[in-house]
């Protein structure tokens, strides 16, 4: 299979100056098909959760970031470590992406610790999905919230009321593609080789590009 890798992309992984440990994942990155969830950011209150949510979004071959343009603030990606180069994400406004992406067919859940709150460990996930984020502390807005047929919540085992946020969409990411790949799409797999073999993973069975 031949193709082509986008130029950014390929300076990137260039610039860094690190040996390829899996050979030929530059050309099938941009190919490998995506998790079937969009990640609705509706205020982040600290800067630096941007870049992190992108960071954890490649990690997980999201398929895509939508940013709030409510905080009015300058865009910043500290702590992406260059995942906002190749992570497809943009900025628009919450109530306008969520009914957007509920006319398209996708299920709207909000990550919120509210009295109708399903535990992580017991929800069911209905795809494609869009996962609804709010700020540290107090969650997701009232009127966001409204939109959203759903509530996740993660349980917490000690004195603790809250996570950051970044840390908090880490871990229903993560529980999102364990359940996608488990239970849709056994064949939505990791990307690299250390991964796969951590998963135990058969070759013929492991993520490949779309053919041409």
């Amino acid at each position: 299979m031949s193709v082509a890798v986008p130029e950014h992309i390929r300076r990137e992984w260039e610039a860094s100056g690190r040996p390829e440990t899996d050979p030929g994942l530059r050309e099938r990155l941009p190919h490998l098909p995506r998790l079937p969830l969009v990640i609705v950011c509706s205020y982040l209150d600290k800067e630096i959760n941007h870049g992190n949510i992108l960071r954890i979004a490649e990690a997980f071959r999201v398929q895509e970031v939508v940013f709030s343009r409510c905080d009015g603030r300058e865009k910043s990606y500290a702590g992406a470590v260059g995942a906002e180069k190749w992570q497809p994400h943009r900025w628009g406004y919450p109530l306008e992406e969520i009914r957007s992406l509920r006319a398209k067919g996708y299920s709207i859940v909000a990550l919120h610790l509210g009295e109708q709150a399903v535990p992580l460990e017991r929800m069911e996930w209905r795809f494609p999905v869009a996962l609804v984020i709010g700020e540290e502390l107090h969650g997701v807005p009232p009127d966001v919230l409204a939109e959203c047929e759903q509530c996740v919540a993660i349980p917490l085992y000690g004195a603790t009321t809250s996570l950051n946020v970044a840390v908090a969409t880490g871990i229903c990411v993560n529980a999102i593609a364990t359940y996608y790949r488990q239970r849709v799409n056994p064949h939505f797999t990791p990307a690299r080789a250390v991964s796969q073999k951590l998963l135990s993973i058969p070759n013929h069975e492991r993520t490949q590009g779309d053919e041409p």
